[in-house]
């Protein structure tokens, strides 16, 4: 019997997580009770209740098993320290707050028994909304440019992988990479299977968009310092170039303008090339950080007491 594994990173899902778990209990135990399986949610230091709700669900099942960690790490980064902690064969991962469809999840683990390795859910164009579907390609765009990745825009978070590719991911060599950013250094390849989020699905605030957004820019910083780099060196050596010009058409009109516009060139660009040389410094720092675990943890429930600690 294969045991599956279906990591849920939460954070102030209190409207939502249990009916989650609970359609997702209904799912395995109804379609797929030939699997053994686990709900393992790592909480991001949720303000609201949804502590509270899963150490409940925890003392009612124990299929289900909760980390809670003493910050926001975001949801990739918390799905990844889940991974470490998964006992079966493959994980999934998703969203507690009905955005992923628990209805995909028989498809997901048929697919893997023909023996696909990583499954991807993509959610489907049909019947979204244009405007956000350009806002959010051009997003991606510039997400994968800040972060080396040039594949897999449609990638959400609801996927599939199989236990040999998670312990890839999560080892030394890969674990401060996004997961894209892996099967794209990896060349892997991997199925695509669309989905339609349900309608259930509440709508997100700006805020919440926003700070999704600034922390998957920010989760896995190389990329994003590369270019804020860039942008200094290049526009340095601009205000450079820029400032001895000025500099030179200074001595022959003298009182076409002040001598202080060239100076202030020179020193900012100065500035600016010094900051891209920090930031290269800091960059070459993150490459080399080994954190010895993904991220803090304050407490565990339902996890083996034999279980090594990670």
């Amino acid at each position: 019997m294969s045991k599956i594994s279906v990591i849920v990173p939460t954070h102030n899902n209190q409207d939502t997580v249990l009916n989650f778990a609970k359609e997702l209990i209904d799912v395995f135990e109804t379609q797929i009770s030939q699997h053994d399986y686990e709900i393992i949610f790592v909480d991001n230091n949720s303000s609201d209740q949804t502590k509270v709700y899963l150490k409940k669900l925890c003392e009612i099942t124990d299929k289900a098993r909760c980390a809670f960690t003493v910050a926001d790490y975001g949801a990739e980064l918390s799905s990844k320290y889940g991974m470490t902690l998964a006992e079966g064969d493959c994980v999934i991962t998703m969203l507690p707050d009905l955005s992923h469809p628990v209805a995909a999840v028989p498809k997901f683990i048929e697919l893997w028994e023909e023996g696909s390795k990583i499954i991807i859910g993509a959610r489907s164009k049909n019947g979204t909304n244009p405007i956000k579907n350009a806002l959010k390609n051009t997003y991606c765009n510039l997400l994968f440019t800040m972060t080396g990745t040039k594949t897999m825009k449609q990638f959400t978070g609801f996927s599939l992988y199989d236990m040999s590719f998670v312990k890839t991911i999560t080892s030394k060599a890969y674990k401060n990479l996004s997961i894209r950013s892996v099967i794209n250094i990896l060349g892997l390849s991997y199925m695509v299977l669309p989905f339609t989020p349900s309608k259930a699905a509440p709508s997100k605030h700006f805020s919440d968009r926003f700070d999704e957004a600034m922390t998957g820019m920010t989760t896995y910083p190389i990329g994003t310092i590369r270019l804020a780099s860039m942008f200094g060196f290049y526009g340095g050596a601009l205000s450079l170039l820029v400032g001895l010009v000025m500099l030179i058409m200074k001595f022959f009109m003298w009182e076409t303008f002040s001598i202080s516009l060239p100076l202030i060139l020179f020193f900012g660009g100065s500035l600016l090339i010094i900051s891209a040389i920090i930031a290269e410094y800091i960059s070459g720092l993150c490459q080399k950080a080994d954190a010895a675990t993904f991220v803090k943890e304050g407490e565990r429930i339902n996890f083996n007491a034999a279980e090594k600690k990670k």
